[in-house]
Formats: C-alpha cells, structure tokens, sequence
C-alpha cells in the first residue's frame, strides 16, 4: 500500500483543486493558530509548507497579509508619530486619510502593484479635490461643486510627485533664468 503522505508531513492533505497544508505558527500576540497554504499540486504545496516551517521554527509569524490602510495607520502611529515634529504629523496624517486610504486602503500588501498606485496617481491629478474629499458639501454655503461649478482645484504636479507630463492641463512655462 502507498502512502499519500511522507513521514511528519501530516499537515498536507488534498483540498479542492489541488492540495493545502497547515502549520502552527505563533502570532505576534503570542497566540497560536494555524496558518493555510494552498496549492494546485503535492510538489508546490510541500514546497510552502517547507518555507512556513522555516518561518514559524524562527520566531513569529503574522497570520495574514496586512492591508494599506491598516499599515500606514501602524506607520503612522508606531514610526512617524514618536520622531516627527506634530505639524509633519499632521500633514502625512491628513494625506494617508484623505487621499490613500478612501482609493488603496483595501488593498492587501502582497497585492498592491505598481500599476494600482499609477492608476490612482493618474485618477488623482485628474480629480477636484474639494469634490473628491466632500468638502463643498459640508460648507454652509455651496462655493464651486454643489453650486454647479467646479473649482477645478487639482493636485499640482509637485505635489503628487510625479513627473509624467499629463495631457489634461497646460504645460507649465520654463523659468526665465533657465533653472
């Protein structure tokens, strides 16, 4: 008789469309819990299993993927905060909550790519920002968006730092002095 598992791999067991496997791990808390790795076939399954083995016989291990926005709360609050002057708090505090965490707040780390963040730079110079952050909504009396025109009040190029040219707006003048 075969036996579908070698010695001390009893955590690999067949799962849907292919197998998975479970390690215990200690959580940064210093609970433990199982942590799930999946894969199509034995070989890639066994291969995870081996990585998250080495991982949990090392030290803690985080149960899953943080998101963008739990992080750069924790970023905020554990880094930034302590060594930063109040008013350089503030301001990385009112851009992480007004303009990343509403657009790529949701997206897991491991996922977040370069082509989400361009694409949110790029939907980002093309958005009016009082009409984007509700702030016209909330004033007593409508100034641009909610009285049916718009400000047109955009992000400039340096503060979105990027240095793509975009085709929504004139191309700034170079300076006299060649600088």
């Amino acid at each position: 008789m075969t036996r579908s598992r070698a010695n001390g791999e009893g955590s690999i067991f067949p799962y849907r469309n292919g197998y998975g496997a479970y390690v215990w791990i200690t959580t940064p808390s210093g609970k433990r819990q199982r942590k799930y790795v999946y894969g199509k076939t034995r070989e890639i399954v066994h291969d995870k299993w081996i990585k998250l083995m080495g991982e949990a016989s090392k030290g803690s291990v985080a149960p899953k993927v943080p998101k963008l926005g739990d992080y750069l709360n924790t970023w905020l609050t554990e880094v930034i905060a302590p060594g930063a002057a109040p008013a350089t708090y503030a301001i990385y505090e009112s851009h992480t909550r007004l303009h990343i965490i509403p657009h790529l707040g949701e997206k897991r780390l491991d996922k977040l790519g370069v082509r989400d963040v361009q694409i949110w730079i790029n939907n980002l110079r093309k958005t009016c920002l009082c009409c984007a952050n509700e702030r016209d909504a909330k004033r007593p009396i409508p100034r641009c968006c909610a009285a049916g025109k718009c400000c047109n009040d955009f992000l400039s190029d340096r503060s979105v730092g990027v240095s793509v040219p975009f085709s929504g707006r004139p191309s700034r003048k170079p300076c006299a002095r060649n600088c």
